[in-house]
């Protein structure tokens, strides 16, 4: 009885121990949102670019676009561009990929400046896709959707969600800034 006891025991307190030092980990590793947004913005932009204010995307109609991805969140920069979170769908396996799009709008035209993957669900090969995100800059609200998402190299399904993303982000500046564009 004694040795199960101590056995009860040394697991209790293996418990007790791992359970504080992930609370006290997870504290002192703890990242805001808005740290996060920050820090996309800095792997997008070489000059000092902060958040000016934050949109409410439940506010834009994403029906015309929705069968491709969603918008998670948008944010306008202290530079007048636009910073898009989105996801494309279609993936691998029905996957996802998440990435920060950054949309000037110039002449009224959108224009792609640079994507970060944020992150992706059930895509395989991500590592080929690094190259493909330089693919997307300078595509443009005025492109056709194929034109967009038309850029394989490699991983063709997650290459496919990843363009979907970037399209979806398009046409959501494209909304927010009047139809127009």
């Amino acid at each position: 009885m004694k040795k199960h006891f101590k056995a009860i025991a040394v697991m209790v307190s293996i418990m007790l121990v791992c359970g504080g030092l992930l609370a006290i980990l997870s504290d002192l590793l703890y990242v805001s949102d808005t740290e996060r947004i920050q820090r996309a913005i800095d792997k997008i932009y070489v000059e000092p670019v902060t958040l000016q204010k934050t949109l409410d995307v439940s506010d834009v109609d994403t029906t015309s676009f929705s069968e491709y991805g969603e918008i998670k969140s948008c944010y306008k920069l202290s530079n007048d561009d636009y910073l898009v979170l989105s996801t494309g769908k279609k993936g691998y396996s029905n996957g996802t990929v998440t990435l920060y799009v950054s949309i000037a709008v110039n002449d009224g035209v959108a224009v792609v400046k640079n994507t970060v993957q944020d992150s992706y669900t059930g895509q395989t090969l991500m590592s080929k896709l690094s190259s493909l995100y330089q693919e997307f800059k300078d595509k443009t609200s005025n492109q056709n959707k194929q034109d967009v998402t038309e850029i394989v190299t490699g991983a063709t399904y997650s290459s496919r969600a990843a363009s979907n993303a970037v399209y979806c982000a398009l046409q959501f500046v494209k909304i927010v800034e009047g139809g127009s564009l």
